[in-house]
């Protein structure tokens, strides 16, 4: 028989009615809790870090400040500087000196002629919009480039790309992973005095002179200079000593030449001489024709239309001779990005270069809130890996650091008067191995790894094929480094 409720007197009837409400009343206990740790976490001390720079080391360390933050130990606000808005995988940057139409070429087989912008680059807005939802704004972007930074006052001057305005702006931490530009201001790097746009525009500028020239010199015995002319043999290639490359059709044939001032390329790094010689002769196989010993020391343009460019070729002999060429492409050298730090900061021997004196905790020497990355910190040759590498080191450290300036905030008083004990840094291990894989076209390359020689075929796997394009969009995105997939 079921009873009515209502027969029953109200000193059963609210006792029962709260029992029963207990499991709701719980509930709403918790939801107010968990309402009030929420609130809690924005009341950790807010925390500026200033990210100078957008590339391989300054957009993934900016996301990983974001995503990775305690809220409990700092309330972090990153401001990322860079004249790019957009993220420039340049790793692929000499496949895209060449035309993009040109994909039913036969000279591929494994892999795409050309690369377009679609390719090269990746708008960082979007990556970044998930930590500026509803009123909540962590991230900020200024698209220019930083023309001074003061280490005592804590302040850098940003000259706005659009407009010229200059910005000044106050940091707790600041992280410099300016990277470097090219010599002649090539666009295997953001342009110097541009950012996105005026870097595609010098890409397509190429692509155009590539598609209609018939002689194209391109000069560098580094990474880059191979990597162009192995791109270009593989679809061009013309006639060398010996024969010809067979890959081009005829229509497509262009004389493609490489003028290095060394017996045989990658002398730069230190390769041995087996490494070399399979470079050149790779080259040489695709029909590229190599020019050693000399150097270009002069660029001028020629022809009655100015188009052609004549250069001054002085070798080593110490004679002086002129080639003429439809497109030059020079990949000579780097200058590091370090020209608005104060001379104090920065490493001015003959083998620092102006990089930023760093300590192996990745801090620049005399203080301890700046911290650098990269081709800007002297302690390693610039690379993407050795790059990837401090980013693993640099992540723990930034992590150390805003849990001990978070202590040092309230700690004094929480323990009377007596500072908190810090958390220690990591050190970045450097290291003379040698590594260094260099495609010679999509087909494949030659590398060395210590004093082991890599395979063509591991080249081709790990990065000729795609040029580590396929991990570019994730990489943008903060979600992954090189071989990090968890970042």
């Amino acid at each position: 028989m079921i009873e009515d409720i209502s027969s029953y007197p109200y000193n059963y009837l609210i006792p029962g009615l709260l029992v029963l409400a207990t499991p709701l009343l719980l509930r709403l206990k918790n939801s107010s809790s968990s309402s009030s740790v929420g609130k809690m976490t924005s009341t950790a001390p807010e925390h500026t870090v200033v990210v100078l720079g957008a590339g391989f080391a300054g957009v993934p360390i900016a996301h990983h400040l974001l995503k990775r933050t305690p809220a409990n130990v700092a309330n972090v606000r990153v401001i990322l500087v860079a004249p790019n808005d957009a993220f420039f995988w340049n790793a692929a940057a000499p496949r895209g000196f060449l035309p993009v139409e040109d994909t039913s070429s036969s000279a591929n087989p494994k892999g795409t002629p050309g690369y377009g912008d679609d390719k090269l680059f990746y708008d960082i807005a979007p990556g970044f919009a998930k930590y500026n939802q509803g009123a909540t704004k962590r991230f900020e972007q200024l698209v220019g480039r930083a023309t001074s930074l003061d280490p005592d006052r804590q302040t850098i001057n940003v000259t706005l790309l659009a407009g010229g305005k200059v910005q000044t702006i106050h940091y707790d931490t600041v992280v410099v992973a300016t990277g470097s530009d090219t010599a002649d201001g090539m666009p295997f790097k953001i342009v110097p005095n541009g950012g996105t746009a005026e870097t595609k525009a010098a890409l397509a500028a190429y692509r155009d002179q590539v598609r209609t020239a018939s002689h194209i010199v391109v000069a560098g015995g580094g990474m880059s200079g191979v990597e162009v002319a192995g791109e270009l043999g593989s679809v061009y290639g013309s006639k060398v000593v010996g024969g010809s490359a067979p890959a081009a059709p005829k229509s497509q044939k262009k004389d493609i030449v490489l003028v290095i001032n060394e017996p045989l390329p990658l002398g730069t790094y230190g390769a041995k001489e087996s490494i070399r010689q399979t470079a050149a002769d790779r080259l040489t196989s695709l029909g590229v024709r190599i020019i050693n010993n000399s150097k270009v020391t002069a660029a001028a343009p020629s022809g009655t239309d100015g188009k052609k460019t004549t250069l001054t070729l002085d070798g080593k002999d110490g004679k002086t001779s002129t080639l003429a060429t439809d497109v030059y492409i020079p990949a000579v050298g780097i200058t590091y990005n370090s020209q608005f730090l104060p001379e104090r900061l920065l490493d001015t021997s003959s083998k620092g270069q102006r990089r930023v004196r760093t300590r192996k905790t990745l801090q620049a020497e005399g203080y301890d809130n700046v911290y650098v990355i990269g081709d800007a910190a002297n302690l390693m040759p610039p690379s993407i890996k050795n790059a990837n590498e401090q980013l693993e080191i640099l992540a723990v450290n930034l992590q150390a650091h805003l849990a001990n300036w978070a202590a040092s905030q309230s700690g004094a008083k929480k323990n009377g008067g007596t500072a908190p004990a810090t958390v220690p840094l990591k050190e970045y291990a450097t290291s003379d191995t040698l590594i260094l894989a260099v495609s010679t076209g999509p087909a494949g390359g030659t590398g060395q790894m210590g004093s082991w020689k890599i395979w063509s075929l591991l080249v081709w796997f790990l990065k000729a094929r795609f040029m580590g394009t396929e991990k570019a969009q994730d990489y943008a995105n903060g979600n992954r480094l090189m071989m990090n997939t968890k970042w």
